[in-house]
């Protein structure tokens, strides 16, 4: 909202100056196109005096998934997050391909995304590739299953129960068909389609009386029924202080002193059980025996409080059918001469809980009149009487700015609530915070993204520790320089300059080396990418000679296992400054053992004689080296699926989650990033590349260049998963040797008439003796085969396997049309203890 109008502050001139107001700040919800919240960042700015306020404007916006703010306008395509498309119960995320090219055949691939809504219509909600945000418009859709139907089941209930609806997609159309939950038995929807009902109601508390501690103070035991009719004890209150506690009652608990005492067990239903048909309502009483062992059962007219007679069986009540709200206290009606006699009052009320009513009853459950005063019944009435100050005659679930409770109700002789008791649903005493009122189901919103966990180990810092360099550099002219470690540790290392050679030499090279060292991750590839630089300037206080210097990796000692070098420029000039990057794939085992190695070495003294007079002295300095590790972890990335909630109201992100793709619970051990997929489709598994196709085709050669074609071949032509065709090679026509053409050329070019070549079958049998083995691979044009054994056993051995050929036994394969030009291996077939025959036929030219 824009700031309020505040006076303004002359600084004290007499003239007036800027509002004294400071700009504020809103956010409001939107989504993205994907229907990701998002929070528009809003600023309202001040206005000089007397001049009305800038209109607000928008100055970034926020991911509450993340927390990243970013300023500038909101995402392209971002939006109110209402859409114009039913809530999605269900969402089907599935890959299609598109031919973008015009060849019929499918060459890039993208997602789509469709909603089944509560009422069980399927929609298509967007088509995208990496990115959900950015809409991909396909050209040519085709199926990446060439025409095979992708089809996805969502669990939906109509007005008999639930049901499974089965989605086919097909060429961009979504079909369904019902069945029951066996997948199999067509169903026929009954009433209104929709989401099925689930228990999210806390589970209902139950108030029981008629028990009393061993001292006789009466207490209430809590239990509590969940939605699916099982229930649990949660504690027990004590009816004169309201303490509650959870558990079990003390040892020595039993019915109050009185035999009749009572417990109420609620409401059941006198039904027919032949037709259904309700017949009356009964009320189940217990009588206790005072050491609290169950005297007896009977049942009570709730209406009446006469006794009730069954006419059928009893059963829970139907749903709809009409009950009395009945609640209970024991009154006492004291006559003018001292007599006193207990009953029970019986108060009905109607659908606004008014109390419409009531009816007496002793405890026995026969009908009473009142005929002196009634009221509360006293300590001192004649018998072991119990006392209840409280009884509880009713409680809601309501709800706080916290979440549910339970309010329970309590009453007093004359009917009237005396007050009420706050409890937690696990029945603790409790406080209500903020507004109180009907507890209301909140609107919710969950989208499912497809993400990676993407290794973070793979760069670890490396350890560089000094080391000699005679190893590295192995001539007598090294020289080790003191304090390297200085310069691993990414200090300044200077190489003084010499006066002379070594003895013996004909010049001085200073020499440093360390060894790598790096945390191997838990996934790699088995190669990390090693990269070393450094600072270097030439002191002078000549000009360097040839080559001067150099900086390299080895992985071992000595110059045969340098992986990489990086020079100084020949004839450094004093005053040279620039660095050295030298970088190298080594195995990653390598690199973790501490067998990488970096080395340098500068010329401080070179006589070379003619070649570089007069003797030429250079000192150095190293400056900022640095080691970088990259480990390969190309295919460590973790697929797992990220839930979004939001509150479809304010856009607020309610909770994240995070599952692995069935479902489990995932922990991450990286970062969360997206996917990477070939061809796009990252919330679907990419398709894989159809198998390369190897098509046979006649040609004719001109080998005497008369210009006319009289020799056949074979061209054995391969169609790649792009459409791409190229050539396998060419052979005669039986494929018993490759054939060279001289000067291939149309097999009706140059000919008005004649007939084309004309193939025929041509025989063949072997006799395997045991231990040898026929294979089909050898029969380039095979077109049948029979195999069969005598005396003993075979092997044969097939795209299905290695089976047996047993004694005696036949087995045969064939070609099935004349259109086919060979049988397809693999096929051996071996003979094992006994002789197996073989006969086939192979194709040839006439």
């Amino acid at each position: 909202m824009p700031v309020e109008p505040i006076p303004c502050d002359d600084g004290g001139t007499g003239t007036p100056g800027a509002c004294a107001c400071a700009p504020s700040i809103a956010t409001s919800p939107l989504c993205r196109a994907d229907g990701t919240p998002i929070l528009i960042v809003v600023r309202s700015p001040c206005g000089t005096c007397g001049t009305p306020a800038p209109d607000p404007a928008v100055v970034g916006w926020i991911d509450p998934a993340t927390g990243v703010y970013t300023p500038g306008a909101p995402p392209a395509g971002a939006g109110p997050c209402e859409t114009t498309v039913p809530p999605c119960v269900e969402t089907i995320c599935r890959q299609r391909c598109d031919d973008t090219s015009g060849d019929g055949l499918p060459d890039t691939t993208y997602s789509e995304l469709w909603c089944v809504a509560a009422d069980g219509s399927a929609t298509l909600l967007l088509t995208y590739q990496d990115d959900p945000s950015t809409p991909y418009a396909p050209v040519s859709p085709v199926d990446c299953t060439y025409g095979c139907p992708d089809d996805e089941t969502v669990l939906l209930c109509d007005d008999s129960g639930p049901f499974l609806r089965r989605y086919v997609f097909l060429n961009g159309t979504a079909t369904y068909e019902d069945v029951a939950l066996d997948g199999q038995t067509p169903h026929v929807v009954m009433g209104t389609v929709g989401t099925c009902p689930r228990c999210d109601t806390p589970p209902v508390p139950i108030a029981t009386v008629g028990l009393c501690l061993a001292d006789g103070t009466p207490i209430a035991v809590v239990v509590s029924r969940a939605c699916d009719g099982t229930t649990t004890r949660d504690g027990w209150l004590n009816l004169t202080t309201g303490q509650w506690s959870a558990g079990a009652p003390p040892a020595g608990t039993g019915a109050c002193t009185d035999p009749g005492a009572f417990e109420l067990a609620g409401i059941l239903c006198d039904t027919d059980p032949t037709t259904g048909e309700v017949l009356g309502l009964a009320l189940v009483q217990y009588a206790y025996n005072p050491d609290g062992s169950l005297a007896g059962v009977t049942l009570v007219d709730p209406a009446t409080g006469d006794p009730y007679v069954l006419q059928g069986e009893l059963r829970n009540c139907p749903a709809g059918q009409a009950q009395p709200d009945n609640d209970l206290v024991v009154l006492c009606d004291a006559l003018p001469d001292g007599t006193v006699t207990r009953f029970v009052r019986d108060y009905r009320r109607d659908e606004t809980t008014l109390i419409v009513g009531h009816t007496d009853y002793l405890l026995d459950g026969s009908a009473y009149q009142p005929t002196g005063t009634v009221g509360q019944c006293p300590t001192e009435v004649p018998g072991p009487v119990p006392v209840i100050p409280q009884v509880f005659h009713g409680e809601v679930v309501l709800c706080d700015d916290l979440g549910p409770f339970i309010r329970k109700f309590v009453q007093g002789p004359d009917g009237t609530v005396t007050a009420v008791v706050n409890l937690t649903l696990d029945g603790t005493t409790y406080a209500p915070t903020g507004t109180v009122g009907q507890c209301t189901e909140p609107c919710r919103d969950t989208s499912t993204l497809l993400l990676c966990d993407l290794p973070t180990d793979g760069t670890p810092t490396p350890t560089v520790t000094d080391t000699p360099g005679a190893p590295y550099y192995p001539y007598t002219t090294g020289v080790p320089a003191a304090g390297a470690q200085a310069l691993w540790d990414g200090g300044t290392l200077t190489l003084p300059d010499a006066a002379g050679p070594q003895p013996g030499t004909g010049g001085t090279v200073r020499t440093a080396a360390a060894i790598l060292q790096a945390p191997r991750p838990v996934c790699d590839t088995g190669t990390a990418h090693v990269t070393v630089r450094v600072d270097v300037t030439q002191l002078g206080p000549d000009d360097g000679c040839r080559a001067t210097g150099f900086l390299a990796l080895y992985n071992g000692t000595g110059e045969a296992n340098r992986v990489g070098l990086a020079l100084a420029p020949p004839n450094t000039p004093a005053g040279w400054t620039g660095t050295l990057t030298v970088e190298a794939d080594v195995p990653a085992d390598d690199l973790a053992a501490g067998n990488v190695a970096v080395a340098l070495a500068f010329d401080a003294y070179d006589d070379s004689g003619a070649t570089c007079p007069p003797p030429r002295r250079t000192g150095w300095q190293l400056d900022d080296f640095a080691a970088v590790v990259v480990y390969d972890q190309t295919g460590c990335a973790t697929q797992f699926l990220r839930s979004i909630t939001t509150d479809c109201e304010t856009g607020a992100v309610v909770s994240v989650t995070n599952t692995t793709l069935d479902g489990t619970t995932y922990n991450l051990t990286g970062e969360p990033g997206q996917c990477t997929a070939t061809g796009g489709g990252s919330c679907c598994e990419e398709q894989p590349c159809p198998a390369q196709s190897v098509l046979e085709v006649c040609r004719c050669d001109d080998a005497d260049g008369d210009g006319i074609p009289e020799v056949g071949f074979v061209e054995l032509v391969a169609v790649d998963c792009a459409g791409t065709v190229s050539s396998v090679g060419t052979y005669v026509p039986d494929y018993s040797a490759p054939y060279a053409p001289v000067a291939p050329m149309d097999c009706d070019e140059g000919q008005d008439e004649g007939a084309p070549p004309a193939f025929g079958v041509q025989a063949g049998r072997v006799v395997l003796a045991p231990g040898e083995t026929w294979d089909g691979a050898t029969v380039p044009t095979l077109q049948a085969v029979t195999a069969r054994a005598f005396g003993g056993t075979g092997t044969v051995t097939t795209a299905d396997g290695t089976s047996t050929l047993l004694d005696g036994e036949e087995a045969a394969w064939t070609v099935a049309r004349d259109t086919h030009a060979r049988l397809a291996g693999p096929l051996t077939i071996t003979a094992t203890d006994g002789t197996v025959t073989v006969t086939y036929t192979r194709e040839v030219q006439l």
